[in-house]
């Protein structure tokens, strides 16, 4: 006669085969999870802050809290902290996304009113936004030999387009344009640290300063 104890151990032994690559996928998705929130959280900060940055700044620092460079520097930020590019992609788009709600529930919490007509104007700069800077901060963190510099000179080209094309030329803010000029070279100066990428930022800025300026000028004309 079988002992019953035999398939009991049986199931015994291939309980932790089974409960093994559950841990290993909890393990896996936590910190992805927890990226996730972090970006969606930044975003809806930066949004947040943006709303009081406007009743507090003073000229020519104002420009700070009006303008599109200061919001592609999260989705920046969270798509380095990714460790590949569709995660990268992913979390810049969310941290983009969430500064609009951000800044809109803010304002109207403060009393402001506020205006819908841009709302779908922001959306889709931030989906476009979003996804680029998300992939530029991972290139400038994690990025091949042959993509070294691209992703800093993406954020640096934002910022000197904005002070050549909105303040310099459209919007005639002298004082503006200088703040955003010297971000801009402070950004080449400080992520150029990492993985030694000075000139090689330099040699993309070009380029990338051409798509940042052409990108501004369609924006103005919306």
């Amino acid at each position: 006669m079988t002992s019953p104890s035999v398939p009991l151990a049986r199931a015994r032994t291939d309980a932790p085969a089974v409960a093994g690559p559950v841990r290993s996928a909890r393990a896996r998705l936590a910190p992805a999870f927890g990226r996730t929130l972090l970006a969606v959280a930044a975003g809806l900060v930066a949004g947040s802050f943006t709303s009081f940055g406007q009743t507090v700044l003073d000229a020519p620092f104002q420009g700070l809290a009006n303008a599109v460079s200061p919001w592609l520097v999260v989705p920046f930020a969270v798509g380095a902290t990714a460790l590949g590019r569709r995660s990268a992609a992913l979390l810049g788009l969310l941290a983009c996304l969430a500064q609009v709600p951000g800044y809109y529930v803010t304002a109207a919490l403060r009393g402001f009113p506020v205006g819908t007509s841009w709302l779908v104007v922001w959306a889709v700069c931030g989906v476009l936004g979003g996804v680029v800077l998300g992939l530029a901060g991972h290139s400038w963190w994690r990025g091949g030999d042959r993509e070294r510099g691209i992703g800093a000179a993406l954020l640096a080209a934002a910022w000197l387009a904005e002070a050549v094309v909105t303040y310099a030329v459209v919007l005639r803010y002298p004082g503006d344009a200088v703040v955003f000029a010297v971000v801009g070279a402070l950004v080449v100066g400080v992520l150029g640290v990492h993985r030694r990428q000075h000139l090689l930022v330099l040699t993309w800025l070009a380029p990338a300063l051409l798509l940042a300026s052409l990108g501004f000028l369609a924006l103005h004309r919306v």
